[in-house]
Parts: C-alpha cells; structure tokens; sequence
C-alpha cells in the first residue's frame, strides 16, 4: 500500500541517523527539565495544594510531564505538514506526488501520522526518563486505562494538525506562523500550569483545543481518577475531533483546488 510505503520511508530516513534520534530526545529532555524545575521553583516545592485543588493533580512533575509529552505529540501533524510539504516542494517533488494514483491528501495524512508516531518514540524515552528523574509514581494499569483517551486524542491531533497543509500549498513558507502557534497551544490549553490562572476568556479559548482536554483526562486517570470524572474531557473531545477533521478537509480541497490553478511551484 502507498500510505504503508510513505510511512516506511519516513521511519527509515529518521531512524537511519541515531544522532538525530539521540538530539531529538535531548532536546526533549531539557526542555522538560528547565519547566519542571522552574515551575518546582515557583510552587516552592514539588507538591501543591493551589494544583491539586483546581487540577485533581497535585504532584507538578506529573502535572508538567503528562501535559508536556502530549503536547509534543500533538503539534506532530502540523509540523509533518509545514516541514514536510516544504520539503517536497524544496526537492521539487510535489507535482510528481500529485500526479501518482496515491493522491495528495493521502500522502499528507500518513506524512502527519508517521511524524506523529516518531514523535510518540521519542516523546516515549522522555515520558520514562521523566519518570525515574523525577521520581514520578507510575502505575501501569492507569497507564493503560489512559490508553483509550490517548487514542482519540490523537485522532484530534492528526485533524488539527492538517489544517495547515492546505495553507503551506498556498503560502508556501508558514513556519514561523506555525511555530507561533505551538507555543501559544502549549500556553493556553495548560501544559505547565492550571487555567484557573488565566482569564476567562482565555479559559474559553482553551476549550477548542483538543490538547486541554487530552491532558486533564490523563491527569486524571494517571492518578487514579475512574472513568466517570472524565466524561466532560471525553465529550469534548468527540465534539472537537470530526469537527477539525471536516474543517481540515475543507480547507485542504480549497487550497489543492487554489494551488492547481496558481501552480504548486517550488519553495
């Protein structure tokens, strides 16, 4: 299959050089740490009554960790689909991959699916060496209890995250828009701290996107929380899922439709 072959080349061209494989997880690695510690800095300790009170998770570096790692992974589709477009149309082999029965769309979806499941690799040795360094209580059965929220929060990311294929066809060059927005994603759906300390607006805001609601359920489930104390993150999540795959289809067509009459061009 030409989605199964897309991925196998991608998996093969990052994993074919172990040096960026080791850089990747480094950089994981101290990103978490300074948050962590700085946010440990702030709290006055590793334990806050202020977090468990308005998150169910009191313990910060499993706040931070769980909320870290999921971001990571969920800004995957979109980076797959400003980089890795980009990089077609730098080789020049975008119109050549239109052309092919495979078909555009296809290609992008499993270009974000396979950065998607890279990311979660990585994103797999930071959540472990998160784990021992931090000294963070890991229950394996609520690890696979969170498995199923972990699952449809993915089928939210990979929707978001091709919203932005369609605009690379168009606007060629969006990474510094789109690094933008991961930052803000991280900001204001709570990856290192509670939203109870963001205006109201700004809480509103979060609600509409799926990262909020991913990392509260696993929080919550992580710690111990049954199933029945996440079905508000759960509903939202099957809301928002459809409802940014629709929207990413949508855009996409517009943008393929747009791009063949302006030609796709180079980069």
């Amino acid at each position: 299959m030409a989605f199964l072959a897309v991925m196998e080349k991608e998996f093969r061209m990052f994993f074919r050089y172990p040096l960026r494989v080791v850089s990747s997880v480094l950089v994981g690695l101290v990103f978490l740490v300074q948050f962590v510690y700085f946010g440990q800095a702030v709290l006055g300790g590793r334990y806050s009554s202020i977090l468990q009170a308005s998150t169910g998770v009191g313990d910060y570096p499993t706040y931070a960790l769980i909320g870290y790692v999921l971001w990571w992974v969920s800004v995957s589709p979109m980076e797959a689909s400003v980089w890795g477009i980009r990089r077609e149309l730098q080789r020049g082999t975008l119109e050549s991959n239109v052309a092919s029965p495979m078909g555009l769309l296809e290609m992008v979806v499993s270009l974000a699916l396979s950065w998607m499941l890279m990311d979660s690799v990585i994103m797999a040795v930071v959540f472990l060496t998160g784990v021992i360094a931090f000294g963070v209580s890991l229950s394996w059965f609520a690890l696979l209890k969170a498995l199923p929220i972990v699952g449809l929060a993915f089928l939210a990311f990979l929707g978001s995250g091709l919203i932005f294929a369609g605009l690379v066809m168009i606007f060629k060059n969006i990474g510094p828009f789109a690094q933008i927005f991961e930052f803000l994603v991280l900001f204001i759906s709570g990856v290192f701290f509670p939203l109870s300390t963001l205006p109201a607006w700004v809480v509103s805001l979060s609600k509409l996107i799926p990262l909020t609601h991913s990392a509260n359920a696993v929080r919550k489930l992580f710690v111990g929380f049954p199933y029945s104390s996440v079905t508000g993150e759960v509903a939202w999540l099957l809301l928002l899922t459809p409802l940014y795959w629709l929207a990413s289809y949508a855009l996409f067509k517009w943008a393929e439709r747009t791009a063949r009459v302006m030609g796709y061009g180079g980069y």
